[in-house]
Formats: C-alpha cells, sequence, structure tokens
C-alpha cells in the first residue's frame, strides 16, 4: 500500500533533521542538496547537455517523483543568470518552524539545483540568493551561471 506524507509532517521532519544537525546545518544543507543532484541524475537515461533538456528534465523531475512544492518552474536568462520558482514549498514550512524557534532554516534544493546545473551543463555556478515576495513557501532561487 503507498502513503504519501503530508505536508505537515514533511515540514516538521525537516525542521527536525536540521535541529539536530544544529551548527553543522550549513554545511550539510551543501552535502544535502549534492546527493539529491545525484539522486535526479541517476534517474536520468542521458544527462542533459542544454539548457532547454536541463529545464525540461528538472521540471518533470519536479513535478512529479520528487514533488516537493505545488509549483516548480525554472528559467535560464540570455544574461547567464538562471531562476529556480517555488510555491507552495513544504520545506519553506520546515524553516518556519526552525524560524519561530530563533534558528536558521536551510534549503537543500537550492544546493540541488546548483550542483545539478554544474553536473549537467558542466559550467559553473553561484547561488546568487533567494527572494520571498509572498507567503511562506514562494520564493525565487537565483543563479549566476559562468558562460
Amino acid at each position: 500500500m503507498s502513503h504519501d506524507f503530508s505536508k505537515e509532517f514533511f515540514a516538521a521532519y525537516h525542521a527536525a533533521v536540521f535541529d539536530a544537525l544544529g551548527e553543522d546545518g550549513a554545511k550539510y544543507n551543501a552535502k544535502m542538496g549534492a546527493i539529491l543532484a545525484n539522486a535526479w541524475q541517476k534517474r536520468l537515461n542521458v544527462l542533459p547537455a542544454d539548457t532547454a533538456g536541463f529545464k525540461e528534465a528538472i521540471e518533470a523531475y519536479m513535478s512529479g517523483p520528487f514533488r516537493f512544492s505545488d509549483i516548480a518552474r525554472f528559467e535560464f536568462n540570455d544574461d547567464g543568470t538562471a531562476c529556480l520558482y517555488v510555491k507552495g514549498c513544504d520545506i519553506c514550512k520546515g524553516n518556519e518552524i526552525q524560524r519561530n524557534k530563533g534558528k536558521t532554516g536551510y534549503c537543500p534544493i537550492s544546493q540541488m539545483v546548483k550542483s545539478a546545473i554544474g553536473k549537467a551543463l558542466k559550467k559553473n555556478v553561484e547561488l546568487t540568493g533567494s527572494e520571498k515576495p509572498g507567503p511562506v513557501g514562494e520564493c525565487y532561487l537565483r543563479y549566476k551561471i559562468a558562460l
């Protein structure tokens, strides 16, 4: 029998993991992101070699087997930047639990995308920031990609 986790369970679990990691949270956040990127890569028959293929593959994964949010849209821009738009994110809700306890929230998705772009497109990638314009669970993760 299949069992899908509730958003509440996942948020509480995410908060508990980073609560347990304490001051090592930042270090493990990057490592978790790389592990998640590797798991994505292993599901592919062929690693995308261009931006269109990457966009298609990462969005398919994030709307299918790795659904962590209601919306996850990825865009490459002509100026060497990229952005993942997320809305209804379960991880953000876990980070809100942490912030309400006066602790830091961490986003392994931001690091996953950074690692995935680097591996697929063989480019240096920098996470340049995140913007949170709306309710908890909505953000823009921004990246700079070396041309």
